[in-house]
């Protein structure tokens, strides 16, 4: 047997994969962040919540992803996906994560994991088309969660696209008219509960329970001819602990099953088993219809309900405990939302459309597994231009300057009318937006319940925007109860683009933007009334010099006249006025897999407050990127 095992070897021919089943697919990313100030690093909002040493606005730095694609059979593939630690700088030469040098330390190796260039595994699938009754796919591993909706369970933003880990199922009938998604995916244990987390950090727990914590999903598409789509999706987050009276559950009040004069505890049992209590649940479900009933009638109507549960006795209340900066209100709550949108394409084929949509979202409503960013739920351009999400777990970090903002719309009712113009060489484009709130009341318990997260007052600025507040950016975009407020808004915008033609790729931008926006405050008194007028007037140049090469220039002037901005009824209230300019420049050129895009830009603000000292800023910044993939 030795001897053939021996032949065997020296026969045999030499083993390979069968390449024909892999698909590989690279890319390398590097970042150049350059600002007239003192910080170092590649990002220029990082981590609120506790400090990092990634965030800065001078730095360059590069990162390689590897995609592995595998084709295990015709119906089952599978994928994975590699990528380096984004974070470190071409300055960091030797960081290999070590931090046990004593001070001063010159090794070269003191900044730890973030500037390690390790390699991670970032994402891992296996899809599979099983022979089973109206079963399409088997899908388990990650996901960017991009098959539900804003309102229920988001698609989860870019950085994170492939944290997300679960089973799906997928299916309908044979004919098309209905299919199913079913899913069970994994919690995060950072952001998908109260205080961000799923018992992470929490004061009132000892031993946080992260790993059964589940959300639950279900979808059903109704497709028949000629009437449109009925979409209806359903989802449970539950977030479970370790019920601490149970005998053998850790750091368990009742270890022995007697109380405190030693008598037996009637039930109390070892048996080796843990009872679990439910520490956080929010059920969503969303009911919506997309169709074209006319030619020229597009409709689009969603209805909703959101209910949440919170268990005082497992979860710190960060409203009373944390400045009023939380994710939930801590109560149980039940609350509806309606938009209905309206499109009427060109119906007289003279190049004019018409927008229109009505909403109302109510004040208890929210997603606490829905879209955090990158994604929008209302026609309106808003008060910060990005979008408007139904959750208080909005997510504006872990990103730069010239990177679009979202803000809370719990709360919202109102109505949103934009005429559209496309001509020739001419696209216009108007809107007109009043929003009211059902947050609007009199003494509502921002202490204990309704979190306000700290800075409820005045525009919000994202162009020099911190956590802290220390520069005074106005109100947190995910601000959306006071403890007295009788507020209502306007938002009006006029843009368009002009083509210059002529045989020249050129084309003009301008936008103007007038927000107003009113809150009588306390009915008690009227000098605490709020009045803020904001006028935005922006004009840009985009022009394509070459195939490859594209150029835009631009500035962009802003007036915020605000009176009471800022104070409290004791002490009174001051008028601000603040003054911004922004000049910018970029430019995008592609040519044979080569990506590069740069942007340069100067913001001057000043700010004038009458109760406090004023503020001048002068920033530049740029950020370049290039890009390869294969």
């Amino acid at each position: 047997m030795a001897c053939l095992g021996v032949a065997t070897l020296l026969t045999a021919g030499p083993a390979r994969g069968d390449l024909a089943r892999f698909d590989l697919a690279g890319r390398i990313y590097t970042k150049w962040m350059y600002t007239n100030d003192d910080s170092q690093g590649l990002l220029t909002w990082g981590n609120p919540f506790w400090p990092d040493n990634i965030a800065g606005g001078n730095g360059v730095g590069s990162e390689f992803e590897l995609k592995i694609r595998g084709a295990v059979a015709n119906a089952v593939r599978a994928e994975v996906r590699l990528k380096s630690r984004f974070g470190a700088l071409w300055q960091d030469w030797w960081e290999n994560g070590d931090v046990n040098y004593p001070e001063p330390n010159t090794s070269g190796e003191s900044l730890g994991m973030n500037h390690a260039e390790y390699i991670r595994l970032r994402g891992a699938f296996i899809d599979a088309n099983l022979p089973l009754p109206t079963v399409r796919s088997v899908l388990i591993g990650s996901s960017d969660l991009g098959m539900f909706n804003p309102w229920t369970i988001g698609k989860v933003r870019y950085i994170d696209r492939d944290n997300a880990k679960g089973a799906f199922l997928t299916g309908g009938s044979g004919e098309g008219e209905l299919s199913y998604t079913v899913a069970a995916i994994a919690l995060p244990k950072l952001f998908a509960g109260p205080g961000w987390s799923t018992g992470v950090g929490d004061a009132a727990l000892d031993h946080p329970f992260w790993s059964s914590d589940w959300a639950y999903a279900v979808k059903l598409d109704w497709q028949p001819l000629d009437f449109g789509q009925v979409t209806l999706v359903g989802t449970v987050t539950r977030d479970h602990e370790i019920d601490v009276a149970d005998p053998d559950a850790q750091g368990s009040v009742n270890p022995s099953c007697q109380d405190a004069l030693g008598y037996p505890i009637p039930g109390c049992v070892r048996d080796h088993a843990v009872e679990r209590v439910t520490r956080y649940s929010n059920a969503v479900g969303t009911l919506q219809y997309k169709g074209m009933p006319l030619d020229f009638l597009s409709l689009d109507a969603l209805v909703g309900v959101s209910r949440s549960d919170v268990n005082e006795a497992v979860t710190f209340n960060g409203v009373a405990g944390n400045a009023g900066v939380f994710p939930i209100v801590f109560d149980d709550v039940t609350d509806f939302a309606t938009v209905v949108r309206a499109d009427l394409l060109d119906p007289f084929e003279a190049g004019l459309s018409l927008k229109a949509e009505v909403f109302s979202i109510g004040e208890h409503w929210n997603s606490i597994f829905g879209a955090r960013r990158e994604a929008d739920v209302l026609l309106t351009d808003g008060f910060v231009d990005g979008g408007q999400l139904p959750t208080l777990n909005i997510a504006n970090e872990f990103m730069d300057f010239d990177e679009p903002w979202f803000e809370s719309a719990i709360g919202w009712y109102g109505a949103t009318v934009v005429p559209e113009l496309e001509l020739d060489r001419l696209r216009l484009a108007a809107e007109a937006t009043y929003i009211g709130y059902h947050t609007n009341g009199q003494e509502r318990d921002v202490e204990h319940i309704y979190p306000d997260f700290l800075h409820t007052d005045g525009f919000t600025d994202t162009d020099l925007y911190d956590f802290a507040n220390t520069t005074d950016r106005g109100r947190d975009p995910r601000s959306v109860y006071r403890r007295n407020q009788d507020r209502q808004s306007f938002i009006g915008v006029v843009q368009g683009r002009y083509d210059v033609g002529l045989g020249v790729d050129l084309g003009v931008e301008v936008k103007l933007k007038t927000v107003i926006d009113r809150d009588a405050r306390s009915h008690a008194t009227t000098s605490d009334d709020y009045a803020g007028d904001r006028y935005i007037g922006r004009f840009a140049l985009d022009a394509r010099v070459t195939d490859e090469l594209g150029v835009k220039v631009g500035t962009q002037l802003e007036r915020w006249d605000e009176r009471n901005r800022r104070g409290t009824l004791e002490l009174g209230y001051g008028d601000d006025t603040t003054d911004k300019a922004k000049v910018f420049a970029g430019l995008v050129y592609a040519w044979s897999g080569f990506n590069l895009r740069y942007h340069l830009e100067m913001v001057h603000k000043d700010q004038q407050r009458e109760r406090e000292p004023d503020q001048l800023w002068r920033v530049f910044r740029s950020k370049a990127t290039v890009e390869v993939l294969w």
